[in-house]
């Protein structure tokens, strides 16, 4: 998956790391482009993300309108700062700029992929639109982001992806519709498990459980000890029987 402007690690910069909480939130809207990282790092790690959330989204508004060609720097501050601070604040905020009818669409991947890592509960008519984009990208972050939506995406428009082009579009829709509960997505998630199991799979099987994946999740677990002890838990809040029974062989595995 491609990482758009992830926040970097950079050399410490004197008159930023001086300067007071309240002052580095009252720089963050002027900042120019070779400081504003490092003001936003000091955010970050001074724990001080509500009482920034003014002055970043001043910084947004200031460039707005720049971005056609992709992110500046100071946009992917922004949005990656919102993201990791993780409050409801930041969330709102982030939500605001995101859902926003006059989002350049250039910006709309970076913006995406910061919702995704907030884990936003954005309106599903928005998402359904994403669903459909023709940036391959975009599409994959649209159908994680259907699994908060309200209301939520219909089951009509998240099947469609079962027949995506692209494999990472396709298994992020299969992880939603599994944790819906959507029966359709099970063969494609059980060729998942096989592939290539993660938790985020055995989490979507779960949402699916019958015999069939309840055989198939217990030769996951013995093959694979890392998701030994989520797919025990997973089995474990089921109420059958078979499920149980294969629970204790699975705690009797070194």
């Amino acid at each position: 998956m491609p990482t758009w402007g992830t926040i970097e690690c950079h050399r410490s910069v004197p008159d930023v790391e001086g300067l007071n909480d309240q002052e580095v939130t009252e720089r963050i809207p002027s900042a120019n482009v070779s400081q504003v990282q490092a003001l936003c790092d000091q955010v970050l790690a001074r724990g001080i993300g509500d009482d920034a959330i003014p002055a970043l989204e001043s910084l947004w508004k200031k460039f707005f309108g720049f971005g056609v060609n992709g992110p500046l720097r100071e946009q992917r501050c922004v949005l990656k700062t919102l993201a990791k601070v993780g409050t409801h604040l930041s969330r709102q905020a982030l939500t605001r700029i995101v859902d926003a009818p006059d989002l350049i669409d250039a910006l709309l991947p970076l913006a995406l992929e910061c919702a995704t890592e907030a884990n936003l509960a954005l309106p599903g008519k928005s998402v359904t639109c994403w669903l459909e984009d023709n940036r391959t990208v975009v599409r994959e972050f649209a159908f994680k982001l259907a699994r908060n939506c309200t209301p939520p995406v219909p089951k009509h428009e998240l099947e469609k992806g079962l027949m995506d082009t692209e494999a990472a579009v396709r298994r992020a829709c299969l992880t939603t519709m599994g944790q819906f509960g959507h029966e359709r997505a099970k063969p494609g998630l059980l060729e998942e498990l096989e592939r290539n199991p993660t938790s985020e799979i055995v989490t979507a099987l779960a949402g699916i459980l019958d015999d069939d994946i309840i055989t198939r999740l217990g030769r996951c677990a013995m093959k694979h000890g890392r998701l030994r002890e989520q797919i025990v838990e997973e089995l474990e809040s089921s109420d059958e029987t078979r499920a149980l029974k294969l629970v204790e062989r699975l705690k009797g595995l070194k």
